[in-house]
Order: C-alpha cells, then structure tokens, then sequence
C-alpha cells in the first residue's frame, strides 16, 4: 500500500491518542507499524525464538548515562549498582542477536526507579524511563531497528509493586495483618515520593488509599499474604482499587502506543488477585489491536511449580473474562532442573508435564508457554548447583528447548557458557564490564562460541522445519526409572520431524518407534547428516542405540533445507590481544620509520565458513574499523580466506572491529542471515 501525505492525514484523524504525550510523530509510526503487524495471526508467537536480556549487563553504548541516577558502580552487586548497559548499546548488538537466531527480544522493566535500580522492578515514576538507559528517543530507535530486523520486543512490565519508599512507624510493623487490620503508611523520606498518578492528593489523601497496608509477606503458601503482602519489602500496589486499576492500564497502553512494544512479559503475577488480570489484560489487548497489534502477546510470571496454579491465569481457565495468553513454563523448569542440569531425574516426568498442561492451562497456552533453561531469577544452567559446567548437558537441553513445543527463550550468556550462581551472581555483565567471572570475563560478544554455534543451529532448523514451530507433539518414549531416553515427534502436514534424546551418560537403545512417514521413507540426522535410517514395512523408525549425554533429529532426506551459512572460526580468535609475536610490525617489513605515522602491525585475518560461498559477496562485505586496505587469498574449496593488510596495517594500539554483511553461499545459495562480527586488539607487546 502506497500512502500519500493526503491519504496518510486520513488515516492519521482517528488515531487522535488523548493520554499523556502521544503526538503526530508517534501517531505516524504507529500507523507504519500497524501496516507490518495488522494482521491477526494465532500461530504468531509460536514461530518466534526468545532472548532476555538485563539492558544494564549487557552492553554499554552510550557512557554518557552511566552515572545519570548517582549510583554508577560498575563492580559493585547491590540492586542500585549500575554498570552501564543501555537502549544504544542493545541496539548495537541486535546483529549480534539476530545471528544466534532469535526473533524477540525481551528486555528488563523501563520506568524510572525509586533509587535508579539497574533491574528496573522498583518503579517509582511510571511514565518516565530511568536515564541510566537512554531517552524515550533512544527506546523508539531501538524498538525499531529490532522491527527493521524482524524481531519483536517485548517489555517487561510490574503493576504488582513498586519501590521501598513506604513504611511503617506502626509497633510490629512487617509483621502480616489480614483485613480489616493494617498499618498507618508514610514514605520513609518526604524527598523520595511516587510520581503522579500514585502521588497523595486530593483524590488518594492517605497511602493506603494506593498501597496495601497489611505488612510483609510472611507465608508464600497463602494466597491472601501473596496477593496483599509486601514482596521483599517492596511497595505493594492496592490493585483491588479502581483507580489504580485504571491507572495501570493507562500507563501500559501509553508505553505500547509511545514505544510500539509487541508484547509485555508481566511480573510477580500470582501476587496480585485474578480479576485484576481479567479486566486488565482485555484492556490492554483492545488498545493494542486498535493501534496495529492484534497479535499483542502477554505472558506472566508464576513463581509456581503446580500446574493448576499456573494454568489458573490463563485465557478463561479462571472462569471469566480472558486474562493472560501465556505464562512462564515454571513446572517445566523445576522438573527440567532435574532432568538435564543435574541429570538425576527421570525423563517420564517430561511427559507427566504435556499431560499436566493439557488439563489445566487454556486451550490457545498450551502451545505458547514460554520455555527455559534459566533466568535473571535462578542460577545459571552450568553454575555449580546445577550442571556444574557440563556442556554436553547444557547441548542436550538446549535441543530440547528449540525443538519441543512451547515457545524458547534463552537467557542472556547461555550461549556463552555463562555459569553464574544465585542471585546476583547470575546476572553477569556481557560485555567488557567489571562484574565477571569465568566464562563471562572480557568481551562476550562471540559469534564462533561453540554454544553460540550450537544455538544458532538449532534456530535455524526452527526456521527451516515448520513442524519444529507450530506442529503437535507426539510423545513416544521416555524413562521412569531415571536418567535416560525421551523420544518425540512434531508433525504439521505432511513434516515430521523426530527427536530423541539421552541424559544418561552411558548409550541407551531406543525400540523401534511409530511414525507417520510411509516404509522406505529415508530419514537423516541434521545433527550428523551422515547417519540415516529407513523407515520399516510396519512404518516404524528402526531402533537406535543414542550415546549418552546426546541428542539425534531426524527428518525425512526429501525435506532436508539447506542451512544458511555461518563464519565458524575466526583468527585473531575474538577479543584476542595480538601483538608483534602475532603480526609483523611495519618496521619488520623493512619500511622506513616515519614518526609522523603511527606503527602498525600486519596481522593477517583468517575467516572460514561453514560452507562454500560466494567470494565477491564476502569480498564487498568485508570491513575493518580501523579500515585499512588489503588483500584477500581463498582456500580451493572457497569456504575459507586470508586478508593481509597493505602498507603498515592495523594501528598500535588499537581496537580493530572487523564485519561481513551481505555475504552468500555460492551458487546464489542462502545468504547469512544476519552480519557477522568480531573484534581483536593490537599491542605493542
């Protein structure tokens, strides 16, 4: 559709946003955006491939906000300790996000923070954005340079609490009261007060009129003090008010239509009552299909391991209006724990959750539960407690989470070996920052980590096998004794693609297992395209004996899609330090000093790829910042080249960014599906 400016004033008139600060310029994207994202689509959010990202650990872009909230502690762990990340800097790496293969990003809680937390779950001024992240300008440039990629964003949202700013000079105070008991509220500094609209006036003349004045939550086993009491000492919002109902749906759907979010991931949602999220969420869904987001997706955190509990908050499971779409596959994570970070726990328990599901979550949730390994929440996968840097198990749920049905997200650092334990430890800085260990010491930002690799591989097989998306999952097999088998198949038409798995660490045979696709049908592994089995007179896949600690995905050869290619090793090796050991200094080369020019060293760069590619592709899409002249020399098999820098080459010292866009497989094969990037530094020693 072609819009003149004639057509486009038309289309702007109804469009007239009367809440805070909506204009003409934001009313126009909202209507370009609306053209992308108009179309009602259910299996939307079933084809995407999650990553969560802590906007302040993960890349600093902008270091001029660093210290705008006072609190810039760049090594320190305390709630308040900013190190630095920001709006700019995830836009900076979505290259970096769309080459590992997700297509929505969910970052942390934007609003402006009582005492500027880097988390952003202490709200204090609801329509602001903490500074220490950027401007509203900077949040809608990234948002649509995510868009420009093709990855959603999701923000997420806390109407449950906001900071520690209240208190009590009440005797007892902290101690649980249950209604029509409860404690006279004050702020506990006159200068640090809620922003409007939870600021006391002549409408809300005391705090209680806005909070919940029953004191800390003391018991988690009853609903009463989750959903009336404090959580760790934070404000606990009075959302049985109709005002601050009302409130809270202005203040989301104004952060929808300003930032053109495509989804709210919502906090802490069993500590606030059912019918709060029975008129809310219907609210939020209308405002956002009225503003080109009919495919608005909401899902919430239940800290729960009862399938019941979560499910209960799910489209009408509640009995009543339409509340959440989804929600956090916590059952699935607890039950995960055990089966692939620890590998203690039988697989039949995998199996026990698909049934669980089918029984207590809404009908249009169980295919779009929101699955995970870890979070900002828990331990990291390798820490200690769990797999204890096992990488061979950390693959083998990894398969599992990209392949089985739900909807994968993968926490920040997963594909870098994080390994992180509890809380704060689990929320290390992705970039070069000064809270690390381990693995996430120094720059992250590793295209050639064999887990990023592995990650990316898996996402592309989503994209080239529908059934991996939107397909039924058929269980087939697993183990109740232990450790061992599961075994699975998606099928969507006339696709089927089979899965097996083994978290034992000794072979396991698998017997022989149905299947849909007719006898002589020949199937490959994706994994390791040299194996393949036939199908059998009785349609049955052959029995197979799985390694352990291993994964096979199988599909028919007929279907098999060529993978998009991938750089898979880089040298200098990325963020390596390269001195005159590693390169020739200009000097070496027999050149005459010349003081006015600073040395440099010639370090050759090595680039291979996964496949045969198209050199002149690579060749124009090659760049160095600095940038330097060269030359390129390929391998035979043109999957490999060598670019030696001209005259004195890379600057000492220096950062040398290098990056391949556009580039293709020979052939006018597949192209890369996202730029490629690494970086190395020049040393005079």
């Amino acid at each position: 559709m072609c819009i003149t400016p004639r057509r486009l004033k038309g289309v702007l008139a109804p469009l007239a946003h009367k809440r805070r600060g909506l204009g003409l310029r934001m009313a126009l994207a909202l209507t370009l955006a609306g053209l992308a994202h108009g179309q009602p689509d259910p299996d939307l959010w079933q084809r995407q491939s999650i990553y969560q990202v802590i906007t302040d650990r993960f890349f600093d872009g902008d270091p001029s906000n660093n210290n705008a909230d006072g609190n810039y502690d760049p090594a320190g762990h305390r709630g308040t300790s900013v190190h630095g990340g920001d709006f700019k800097g995830l836009e900076q790496k979505l290259d970096y996000i769309k080459a590992l293969g997700a297509t929505a990003i969910w970052i942390s809680p934007i609003v402006l923070n009582a005492r500027g937390e880097f988390h952003g779950y202490a709200g204090s001024d609801f329509y602001k954005i903490d500074p220490h992240w950027g401007s509203l300008a900077d949040l809608q440039h990234l948002v649509a340079a995510a868009h420009s990629r093709g990855i959603l964003a999701i923000d997420d949202v806390v109407v449950n609490h906001g900071g520690d700013l209240i208190d009590s000079g009440d005797p007892g105070y902290g101690r649980f009261k249950y209604p029509p008991e409860g404690y006279h509220l004050r702020f506990r500094n006159a200068a640090r007060q809620y922003a409007p609209p939870f600021d006391v006036n002549g409408t809300n003349r005391t705090l209680a009129m806005l909070f919940h004045n029953n004191g800390l939550i003391q018991n988690y086993q009853d609903a009463r003090q989750v959903e009336l009491g404090e959580l760790s000492g934070l404000d606990d919002f009075n959302t049985q008010s109709d005002y601050v109902r009302a409130r809270m749906t202005e203040i989301y759907e104004y952060w929808i239509g300003e930032a053109g979010f495509d989804g709210f991931r919502i906090d802490t949602v069993k500590h606030v009552e059912m019918d709060f999220w029975q008129s809310w969420c219907p609210a939020i869904r209308a405002f956002a299909a009225a503003h080109g987001r009919p495919n608005f997706f909401m899902f919430g955190e239940v800290y729960d391991g009862s399938e019941a509990k979560c499910g209960s908050y799910t489209g009408r499971q509640a009995g009543g209006a339409f509340a959440l779409d989804s929600v956090l596959d916590y059952p699935l994570y607890f039950r995960s724990k055990s089966v692939f970070a620890q590998a203690r726990g039988n697989t039949r328990q995998i199996e026990e959750h698909y049934a669980g599901s089918a029984l207590h979550y809404a009908p249009e949730a169980q295919m779009r539960l929101v699955t995970f390994l870890d979070n900002h929440d828990q331990p990291r996968f390798l820490s200690l407690s769990q797999a204890n840097n096992d990488l061979a198990r950390l693959r083998v749920a990894l398969v599992f989470l990209y392949t089985a049905r739900g909807i994968p997200c993968l926490y920040y650092g997963t594909e870098q070996g994080f390994n992180g334990g509890n809380d704060p430890y689990d929320r290390e800085d992705m970039f070069a920052g000064q809270f690390e260990q381990g693995p996430s010491r120094g720059d992250n930002f590793n295209f050639t980590h064999p887990l990023f690799q592995w990650v990316a591989r898996l996402n592309n097989f989503r994209r080239l096998y529908p059934a991996l998306q939107t397909g039924a999952q058929v269980n087939l097999w697993s183990d109740p004794n232990g450790p061992g088998l599961f075994a699975y198949a998606r099928r969507l038409d006339t696709q089927e693609v089979f899965v097996v798995f083994n978290t034992a660490t000794s072979p396991q045979a698998l017997p022989a297992q149905p299947t849909g696709y007719p006898a002589g049908t020949r199937l490959v592994d994706l994994l390791e395209p040299d194996e393949t089995i036939m199908v059998n007179a009785r349609r049955q896949l052959p029995g197979l004996l799985v390694p352990g600690s291993s994964s096979k995905i199988f599909v028919a050869r007929d279907q098999v899609r060529a993978l998009d290619p991938v750089v898979t090793r880089v040298t200098p090796a990325h963020d390596a330090v390269v001195g005159k050991q590693a390169g020739v200094s200009a000097l070496e080369t027999g050149q005459k000093a010349d003081p006015s020019v600073p040395e440099g060293i010639r370090c050759s760069i090595v680039i291979q790829f996964s496949q045969t590619m198209d050199t002149r592709s690579v060749e124009s899409g090659f760049s160095t910042e600095p940038a330097v002249r060269g030359s390129f020399v390929w391998t035979t098999a043109q999957d490999a080249f060598t670019f030696t820098p001209q005259g004195a080459g890379f600057p000492v010292p220096s950062m040398v960014t290098l990056r391949i866009s556009g580039a293709r497989v020979a052939d006018a094969g597949n192209p890369m599906c996202a730029p490629f990037e690494s970086r190395f530094k020049t040393a005079k020693e």
